[in-house]
């Protein structure tokens, strides 16, 4: 039997399918300041349609930010992140500065997304007329990855998964409004010894149960991020890597 809101679930699936490719396929910049407009936001305030950001450096974003920023990674004024502190603040790259503080921190899929689901769910300020919903929809981005992390550090009760559920919780508790879906994308850390990449599958579904029932919500949406190498044998260090096998029912995510 297909879980609840299940259009919905699609509907963001599809939506990460197409920043992933928006991700990968950066348009060249066409010149606007990122935070030109966002000095005060009549949004800041708002319920938020959240989304946990969690995984290694390819959530939390690597190379330099170049200005101006191409279009899907520009700032919005119904945009933002939760901060380091616990305070909003308008998003705009690199989302995970004050959270993945050992490296530098650059372009991430998340705002490409972002930008996705506020196209796809139109607002009356917009003149997508919103459904017959006269609020429009705000976003809020809850950054948690940290770059070369595996699988086994984001279990329950290690640092990593407390300080993600506990950003979470405080993100609903101070009125941000209710989580979307998780964003995980990470694995390669778990690419190098075959056994890490065999239990990965479990580990995962161990993963989201854990979030599902830490987070109270049983239906909570989980986002698997892949990058895909088809055809092509990827080695490190001279030894071919094992790809995890992270893929479970789509009934059960």
């Amino acid at each position: 039997m297909k879980p609840p809101r299940q259009t919905l679930r699609l509907l963001l699936a599809a939506v990460a399918s197409a920043a992933i490719l928006s991700f990968l396929l950066l348009a060249p910049p066409d010149g606007l300041s990122p935070l030109s407009f966002l000095s005060s936001s009549p949004y800041a305030h708002r319920p938020k349609l959240l989304f946990l950001l969690a995984g290694q450096s390819n959530m939390a974003g690597r190379g330099a930010v170049v200005h101006p920023l191409p279009p899907p990674y520009r700032s919005h004024r119904r945009v933002f992140r939760l901060a380091a502190s616990r305070g909003w603040v308008p998003a705009a790259p690199p989302l995970h500065a004050d959270i993945d503080t050992h490296k530098t921190c650059g372009l991430g899929p998340a705002m490409p997304f972002a930008h996705r689901v506020l196209a796809a769910v139109p607002s009356p300020d917009s003149g997508g007329g919103g459904g017959g919903n006269d609020t429009p929809v705000v976003l809020g981005l809850i950054p948690c990855a940290v770059g070369g992390t595996r699988i086994s550090m984001w279990a329950k009760g290690q640092p990593l998964y407390e300080f993600a559920v506990a950003r979470t919780l405080a993100a609903v508790a101070d009125g941000g409004g209710n989580l979307g879906a998780v964003l995980w994308f990470q694995g390669e850390s778990d690419t190098i010894e075959i056994d890490d990449a065999q239990s990965y599958g479990a580990k995962m579904e161990r993963l989201v149960a854990d979030l599902r029932a830490d987070l109270e919500l049983p239906n909570l949406l989980v986002i698997q991020l892949l990058l895909v190498a088809v055809g092509v044998e990827i080695k490190f260090r001279g030894r071919k890597l094992e790809l995890p096998q992270m893929f479970v029912s789509n009934n059960r995510w």
